[in-house]
This record gives structure tokens, C-alpha cells and sequence, in this order.
């Protein structure tokens, strides 16, 4: 059976999201919901739908800010590039691993995405079938932010700056760390708690309960939410250095007890697993891994024993963006020579925004 683009999106998108539906007209375009003044105080839900862009379902006080001019031109800005650009992206990587990524990866439980970030958009859009999602990243954690007991002017000079913070994620399905610092460092929304409450406030996600855990001795938030037809997920950001220096000892074994035989995803990973400096990192994945789903930025082509791993080869891989030319991979290359043509990709990955450079691979445990 044949689907147009918009039932396509409208089977993804009604997967994420939560009573009540959001409305579309006969295009397909979500119609937006009006701003409503509703009492009560405000759910970790509520907030996430603050940061989103989207109405308080109840809570006063944020009910009220939301009917603000500084607050309007926030949600217009955020949900114009969540449907522009970040929906559309979302629905077609979903569509694209139904195709060539669950059939040789299957669905692994757990999730594990290393130098991540709180890029949880998109591990959800690739692996919507997982149900934990660990990110791991350098960011500091931060909590639910108290929006309620804060000054509104403070959260007005906040949003901008939160803004800006999830922007190239939006735009380009990627973080960028040093931007990130400085936008994470002060005000109401510290740290990445915030970032990924709006990813859910976006997708329109129920939230049970967030709270904070420890990681061998890295800060850490683990979030219980809910997305209709996907049913219950929870999604855990882990804060610590995944550098030789940093991951081992406590850190190392909580990986372990979580995380082994779990599908592990690296995009726009900087190349650092090509740096000797993690090694560790590096090795415990091609330990523990039950599969290893992957741009060019990732592990090596070359470190991936023939005899272990089941390779897979997606899109395109000429050479590195110019930043990191230096990590130019001839293994790589000579392997997408010697395939021959390879299923292309239907959107952009990582450094390669056009869908036409854009590569993948998958690796599994033979």
C-alpha cells in the first residue's frame, strides 16, 4: 500500500503526541492551538509544553506569561522551525530506518548515544522502537527549571537565549558544544534538562517523573515520559568525560550494567574515537555493542573486525567537511568502492546536511 508525504507524517506525527491531538488542516499543517488563560500550578508536562512553544494545559502563572509579547514571538519562532525544517527531518529518518536500519539492527531496548548530547529528537526519530535512550555528553546536567517561582523578566531574557541554544539542533539536527556552554551557563534554564523537557514539549509528550541519578560518579537525569503508540519511554543524560582519563573505573561500570548488548548510535561524534585519547570509549563499544549505527565521525571503518561485525554501507562517503579533513578514512572509502551502488540516503546526517553526501553504516555483531 501506497502513502502520500502528508498521511506519511500524519501516522508519525500522531505517534508523537498526546491527548489532545494536534490539529492539522487538509495540507497536513499543524493549526496552531490558542493561547487560553488556565489556573492551577504547572506539571513537568506543562513546562515542557512552556519551552516548547506550545499552551499550558494548567498553571497560572505560566499561563499568563505565555500571553505576553516577548513570550508570542518566542513560540512563533520555535514551533515555525520545528515545522519547517525538524518535523520534516524527523519523518524522514523514521520512514528510512523502517526501510534499512530495523531490519539489520532489529530493536535493541536500550539505545546508547555517545557524544550526543541532549540530542533526543533525533535519537527518537531513528530508533523510535527503543525504549531507554542513554545520552552521554560533556554539558552540565541542570533540573526541571522553577519557571513558577521565577521573575518574568528573567525568563523573558532566558528564552532568547534558550532559543539560540537548541537552534542548530532544529535547523540541522546537530549540537554544537561551545555554543552551547555559554547559553546553558545562567539564568532559569541551566544545563540540558531544559533542552531535552522542550524536545518533548515539541513532540507533545506526557512526562511521569523526572529525577536525578548517578553515573559511577557523573551527574545524571533520567526522564519517564510517554508517547501514545509508543508507549512508555524514559530517556537518561548522563554528564562526563568520555576521554581514557575519565571513562573508567565507576563510570565505565555503570555503562556496563546498562548498557551492554544495546545498539549504539554516534553522529556528528567530532571523530574523537579516531583519537587514541578514547580508546576506551572505542573499545568498550566493539565489546559490548549488539550493533553499531554510525556516520563517518564515529569508530573507524578500519577498527571493525571483518570477522565479528556484519557491515552494512548507506549513502555516500567522499572525505571528511574541511574541519576535519584530516580524518579521511581510504578503508572507508576503498569499502564503498568495492560495494558498489548502495541504498542513498533520503536526508541529511551529521557534518553532511545534504541528504546527497550523506552517509551511514550499520554494523552488526555476527
Amino acid at each position: 500500500m501506497k502513502y502520500s508525504a502528508v498521511a506519511l507524517a500524519a501516522v508519525f506525527l500522531t505517534a508523537c503526541s498526546t491527548q489532545p491531538e494536534v490539529k492539522r488542516d487538509p495540507a497536513g499543517n499543524e493549526i496552531p492551538e490558542p493561547f487560553i488563560e488556565v489556573g492551577g500550578q504547572a506539571s513537568a508536562t506543562d513546562i515542557a509544553r512552556f519551552l516548547g512553544g506550545r499552551p499550558v494545559r494548567q498553571g497560572a502563572i505560566l499561563s499568563r506569561m505565555q500571553q505576553s509579547g516577548e513570550y508570542a514571538a518566542y513560540s512563533r519562532d520555535t514551533l515555525s522551525k520545528w515545522r519547517s525544517r525538524t518535523e520534516r527531518r524527523m519523518i524522514a529518518q523514521n520512514n528510512w530506518q523502517a526501510t534499512y536500519i530495523r531490519p539489520l539492527a532489529g530493536t535493541s531496548h536500550t539505545l546508547l548515544y555517545p557524544f550526543g548530547g541532549p540530542d533526543l529528537l533525533y535519537a527518537m526519530s531513528v530508533f523510535p522502537n527503543s525504549s531507554r535512550y542513554i545520552l552521554l555528553g560533556l554539558e552540565p546536567v541542570g533540573s526541571v527549571p522553577a519557571l513558577e517561582f521565577s521573575d518574568p523578566g528573567s525568563v523573558f531574557t532566558a528564552l532568547p537565549r534558550h532559543a539560540k541554544s537548541i537552534e542548530t539542533q532544529l535547523l540541522y539536527g546537530y549540537f554544537i558544544t561551545k555554543d552551547m556552554r555559554a547559553e546553558l551557563a545562567n539564568g532559569p534554564l541551566q544545563g540540558v534538562t531544559p533542552v531535552m523537557l522542550t524536545a518533548l514539549g515539541l513532540m507533545s509528550a506526557e512526562i511521569h517523573n523526572v529525577r536525578s541519578i548517578n553515573a559511577g560518579g557523573n551527574p545524571g537525569v533520567e526522564i519517564d515520559f510517554t508517547l501514545p503508540q509508543w508507549g512508555r519511554k524514559s530517556a537518561v543524560y548522563i554528564a562526563g568525560d568520555l576521554s581514557n582519563s575519565g571513562f573508567r573505573g565507576g563510570y565505565s561500570s555503570w555503562l556496563s550494567s546498562q548498557a551492554s548488548g544495546s545498539t549504539v548510535y554516534f553522529k556528528a561524534a567530532s571523530y574523537l574515537m579516531h583519537d587514541s585519547g578514547f580508546s576506551s570509549m572505542k573499545n568498550w563499544v566493539l565489546s559490548n555493542a549488539r550493533s553499531v549505527v554510525q556516520d563517518d565521525s564515529g569508530i573507524p571503518y578500519s577498527s571493525f573486525d571483518q570477522n565479528t561485525w556484519q557491515i552494512s554501507l548507506f549513502g555516500r562517503y567522499e572525505a571528511p567537511i574541511a574541519l576535519f579533513a584530516k580524518h579521511h578514512q581510504p578503508s572507508l572509502r576503498a569499502a564503498y568502492d568495492a560495494a558498489g551502488p548502495v541504498p542513498s540516503m533520503t536526508y541529511g546526517s551529521g557534518y553532511h546536511m545534504k541528504y546527497a553526501d550523506a552517509n551511514l553504516l550499520v554494523a552488526t555483531r555476527k
